[in-house]
């Protein structure tokens, strides 16, 4: 039936064309693409592609009637090549399943009864096989016995083990608990009188509120220096606990296209710059000095000089606002008395591991004088006292309008 199939395909690829122009002598398959029938189909496919590329419709000499053909033609003799390939390759799979079942009826004719037979009434040396035979087949026949007894040893010794460590591990974390927490070793059975009476007397109230009053501020301390946080809101509730219910951080990221960077040193009232691949050069390397520099600083709002140090400190331990994703990191402030003025920007940080590209980075804290009462009346103190210092204000960043898409936009 293969045979029958690959004719007919070969027929086919000889009169492809029947349906083309009336009254001409049509070509075959093989004249088409210029072979020969003995030509191998390597060679068949490169001629195709050669073809195909000099006479594709696009090609300044391409012609669509003669790519048709070719086509038509190199579809043909595939389909009779894959025909070809698919009948050789059943009858070399045919000899294997012979070959297989023969050497199958050998095996049985040797392991089977009647074999087994035959060798046991052989002789002396049939009957040492004989004996040889039925061990093996005694081994086959308990294997399964053997490996049923070695999977339950090794299921009995590995929960006995993972008993013994999981009861190693709770001994060594409750140690390890008890050592944090400060308690006493286990008491033996036997208690003195004296350590009776000590443990009996109770502890003065003094020392009481002086262990809870050490236990809250290590708690503290731990809290707000071994931690990382998740935004300004969380930050600020372990850093400014009476303010965090009366401040607002806003957080913006646009492209650093929007913004006019030769204006920002003068609208900015701090400009640094780091760079966060650089060993000595990154951010956490500058976040004292310049978090000392915002606390001196005499702002225009009183409450800017308490809250920009706290904000310049958070950068450094809140991963969503980190400096080293940016460009340019903006920190504005938002003065609550006077509603209708614009957020100043207090400090600009330039990361100069973006050369031209990058985003930048707008944090908007707001406040007011209420939640800072100490440097308003030690500002309203120095005014009494005629003392000239230097009010210092930030500008508005320069940015564009945001509502404009890049590529609408002349830069």
């Amino acid at each position: 039936m293969l045979q029958c199939r690959t004719c007919i395909l070969l027929t086919a690829a000889s009169f492809y064309t029947a349906s083309s122009a009336r009254g001409k002598i049509h070509p075959t398959a093989y004249e088409v693409l210029g072979v020969g029938p003995t030509t191998p189909f390597s060679e068949v496919k490169k001629r195709f592609h050669k073809l195909a590329r000099f006479y594709h419709p696009d090609m300044p000499h391409g012609d669509a009637v003669r790519f048709r053909e070719i086509n038509a033609a190199y579809r043909a003799l595939r389909a009779a090549h894959r025909e070809q390939r698919s009948e050789s390759i059943n009858c070399r799979s045919g000899e294997a399943n012979f070959w297989a079942r023969q050497n199958c009826g050998r095996s049985e004719d040797y392991c089977g009864p009647l074999g087994r037979g035959r060798r046991r009434g052989s002789g002396h040396e049939a009957q040492r096989g004989g004996v040889m035979y039925e061990l093996l087949w005694l081994y086959e026949g308990y294997e399964l016995v053997f490996i049923l007894i070695i999977a339950i040893i090794v299921i009995v010794v590995a929960t006995q083990r993972c008993i013994t460590v999981y009861r190693m591990t709770r001994d060594k974390r409750m140690r390890t608990i008890a050592m944090e927490e400060g308690l006493p070793p286990i008491m033996p059975l036997a208690i003195d009188d004296s350590v009776m009476q000590m443990y009996s007397t109770p502890v003065p109230q003094e020392e009481v509120e002086l262990d809870d009053a050490m236990a809250e501020e290590m708690t503290y301390y731990r809290r707000a220096t071994q931690r990382r946080f998740e935004d300004f809101r969380e930050f600020l509730f372990i850093h400014d606990p009476y303010g965090v219910t009366s401040r607002k951080v806003c957080t913006s990221r646009f492209s650093v296209q929007y913004v006019d960077e030769s204006l920002i040193p003068k609208r900015c009232a701090i400009v640094r710059e780091f760079n966060s691949e650089e060993k000595g050069m990154r951010y956490e390397n500058i976040v004292g000095p310049l978090a000392e520099t915002l606390g001196t600083t005499l702002w225009a709002a009183p409450d800017t000089q308490h809250i920009a140090p706290l904000v310049a400190k958070g950068l450094g331990v809140i991963p969503m606002n980190t400096p080293d994703t940016a460009k340019w990191t903006f920190v504005e402030y938002k003065n609550n008395d006077r509603p209708s003025d614009a957020p100043s920007c207090l400090l600009a940080l330039k990361n100069n591991r973006f050369d031209r590209l990058g985003m930048c980075q707008r944090i908007t804290v707001s406040g007011s004088s209420v939640l800072s009462p100490n440097l308003v009346s030690k500002r309203q103190h120095n005014a009494l006292s005629q003392e000239h210092t230097k009010i210092v204000s930030g500008g508005e960043i320069p940015l564009r309008n945001l509502s404009v898409p890049l590529e609408l936009m002349k830069l």
